[in-house]
Formats: structure tokens, sequence, C-alpha cells
């Protein structure tokens, strides 16, 4: 195999354009000298497109998805867990669990033993002790199966003592095309040494959704972008061979939604914001009262916008799975769809990044339902199901590696109709 070594590495500077003409015919070869006829173990490739809503699917840029689509299985939306953000439901999806029984309650949070929480380069990220349940590459791992990972959040930690295999620190500005190429290497290498669980993730729709808001121009480029690496991973698998042993899904984590300057909730408007500490902003907004002032906190705000609803911690409607654990904040206000919660002060300051698009609203809304597609050898083809919640994901992987999955909020039996008999 140290011909086809030598091949990725004259190849890691090659446009996406030119991957699979050059790259991949040598790794047909590669693969025949190192037994590509012999039947391998099942694997799964999950690939997470941010920010990817629902109906992304439908516009005319997501064409290779809707292929993979038609050849698979696909939910017409995925329920997102609340809130709808970027690391609690990337958590989710890998553990199966709520964000209040793993930890990550948000994008940003505070624990008082451990501190402040925040995504980006922040060493919290990269700390175990934040990261409860177990995700689906320590599952894998303690069982003796190889995982790799090519970003996604919690792969940077070591959980429960365990890491995946090989991983990679985010660096959000490594092209696409790094990324292909890595997973792809890793599916061509001897089956006895390849990792069967490969994760990876794209930005671009999430990046453009907030910048331009759902429905720009920039939007519908981000989803061709996206649209042409699925395809590109695709027509891989299949060069590769790996067609009949590579199950592929395809998800996000939240959807998108327009959200104007006109449509704030100035928090100073109506309360001391001396009496408290934000924890974390918009559109959910996470409240710590200083001592003695919980009651004035919360009576200065519960009914004082009607695109705002504020909740005791313990009165958070039990749909949400967010009345309990010690990093939720006593007091949770979650603002309407497409509105957000600032203070004057903070107006003035982001006024000119508030004219796209913004999640982490309720998870029922229709703004933020997101993606699921799967195709491969353990899927059905050609079967749409209405719905499907994102704490399947979890007993779903586990159960098409063979493995003994950790205990979860999630049901395989919820997701059994996609499988083939």
């Amino acid at each position: 195999m140290s011909a086809l070594r030598l091949a990725f590495a004259a190849l890691l500077a090659a446009p996406l354009g030119a991957l699979l003409a050059a790259l991949l015919g040598a790794l047909l070869g590669a693969t025949a000298c190192s037994g590509a006829t012999q039947e391998r173990d099942r694997r799964v490739v999950l690939i997470s497109l941010d920010g990817f809503r629902a109906d992304y699917i439908a516009r005319p840029a997501a064409r290779r998805l809707r292929e993979l689509a038609a050849r698979g299985v696909r939910a017409e939306r995925m329920e997102p867990v609340f809130p709808t953000k970027t690391f609690p439901n990337h958590y989710t999806i890998v553990t199966g669990l709520y964000p209040y029984h793993h930890g990550i309650v948000s994008n940003t949070m505070r624990d008082s033993l451990l501190g402040a929480f925040g995504i980006g380069d922040n060493p919290a990220a990269r700390d175990g002790r934040w990261w409860g349940g177990e995700p689906i590459w320590v599952t894998a791992e303690k069982q003796g199966v190889r995982s790799a990972a090519y970003f996604w959040p919690g792969t940077e930690a070591e959980i429960g003592g365990v890491r995946p295999h090989w991983y990679f620190r985010y660096d959000g500005a490594v092209p696409r095309a790094d990324r292909l190429r890595q997973v792809l290497a890793w599916l061509a290498m001897p089956a006895d040494s390849a990792p069967r669980l490969i994760t990876t993730y794209l930005s671009d729709t999430d990046d453009a959704g907030h910048r331009f808001g759902p429905d720009a121009p920039e939007t519908d480029s981000a989803i061709a972008k996206s649209d042409s690496v699925i395809g590109a991973l695709v027509d891989g698998i299949a060069r590769l061979g790996l067609a009949g042993q590579v199950d592929l899904i395809v998800v996000s984590d939240h959807g998108m939604v327009k959200a104007t300057r006109a449509q704030t909730i100035v928090l100073d408007d109506y309360v001391s914001l001396d009496s408290l500490t934000v924890v974390d902003w918009s559109p959910i907004t996470a409240i710590a009262p200083n001592p003695g002032a919980a009651r004035y906190v919360y009576d200065r705000l519960h009914g004082a916008h009607p695109k705002f609803d504020v909740y005791w911690k313990a009165d958070v409607p039990a749909r949400f799975h967010y009345d309990s654990g010690a990093r939720i904040m006593p007091i949770i206000g979650i603002a309407a769809d497409g509105w957000r919660v600032t203070t004057r002060a903070r107006a003035r300051n982001q006024a000119a990044s508030w004219s796209g698009g913004d999640h982490g609203y309720d998870n029922q809304l229709p703004s933020m339902q997101t993606l699921f597609v799967a195709a491969g050898p353990s899927f059905r083809q050609g079967t749409t199901v209405p719905s499907l919640a994102n704490v399947h994901i979890y007993p779903l992987i586990a159960h098409i590696l063979g493995l003994r999955p950790a205990r979860t909020d999630g049901s395989l039996d919820s997701v059994r109709a996609l499988l083939r008999p």
C-alpha cells in the first residue's frame, strides 16, 4: 500500500474537480491488490451539513442528495433537539441522548466546577469532563471497532478515556476537498485496519444562512458546494468498489430562519442588567439571577414581551427535555421564530451581523427541521418517512455496526422501517 500513500500525498493539493479522475483511478488498482474482491465488514460514513434545513433538499442545487435519497431512504424532516443549536444536536446525534442527559445543553454554557464553555478554539471543548454519555465512536472503540473523525463536536475530547482512533482538531479553514480526500483514504485502507465508522462535517450552509439568510442566492451556492461533496463521496465509494459495504448517512443539526433587526427583544427595556448574568443570549436566553434577585428577574421578564416566553427551569415545557440539569440556568427565555434577544449596547455593536438568519428556536418549528438521507447495503431503497427524531441515529448506527449500544433516549424500533429486512 505504499504506492497508494504516495498517490494520496501527491494529490493533496489537487482541486475537488480533479479528485475522482486522478485519485480514484489509482485507488482501484491499489485496492484490487489488497483483496478488494473479498467481503468486508459493514462500514458507516456519517456526514453532517451544518444548518441544512429540511426543505433545502428540494432546491435545484441539491441534485446529488436527491439522487442519493432516491436509491436509499430519507425523512421529509428530521426533528432536532432543543435548543436547535450546533453542539447540542451534533452530540445528540452521536449519543442518542437529550442535552439535559449528555450535558452539552448549548453552544455557550456554564458549569459550577468547570467554568465556561464555548464553541470555537476553546480548551473546554477538548475537556472530556464536559461531555457526558457515550458517543458512538467510544462505543465502537471499546468494542474493538476502529473509528475516524474529520471533525465532529466531541471528537477532540477524551470521553470516558477514549478518543477516535484518528481525529483532527477543528479548523474551519480546511478545504472541503481535503476532508473528502481523507475520508476516501480511510475507506481505501486494507479492511483489517480501516475504520468502520467515519464522521465528517461541512459548515457551508450554516455559514451562508447566518450571513445572508436561508432564502439568499448565497445560500443556494452553499447548498451546491455541499451537494458536490456528497456526489464526489458517493462516486468515490462506488469507484473503490465499496458500494456494497458502506452505508452513507447524511444529516444536519438544525434549520435556519430569516431574522431581522426589527425583530429584537431588548432585555434592558424590562429588567436591570445589574441583577443577572446572561450565560447564553439568543434566541434561547439562559439567565442566572444574582443572589436574592431571582423573583425580581422572573417577574420583570415573564409576560413582558409577546414574542418572549420566560420560564423557571422546572416549568420549561416537558417536550423540550430541558427542565433539569446543573448546566441549565434557573430562568430560561425562549424567543419566537425569527426573533432575537439583545440589549441596547449589544444591538449597536452587532448591527452589521444582524441581517441574515438564525437558529436555536423551538425544535418543532418548520424552520428548524433538518436533513436525514441514507443509502447503502443496510437501507431500503426508495423509502421516505414523514419524520424522524435525531435521538434515534445512535441506536441505528450501533445496529448497523453490530455494536452493543449504550443506554440512550433513542430507540432502534423507531427507525427499523428504514432498514432492509
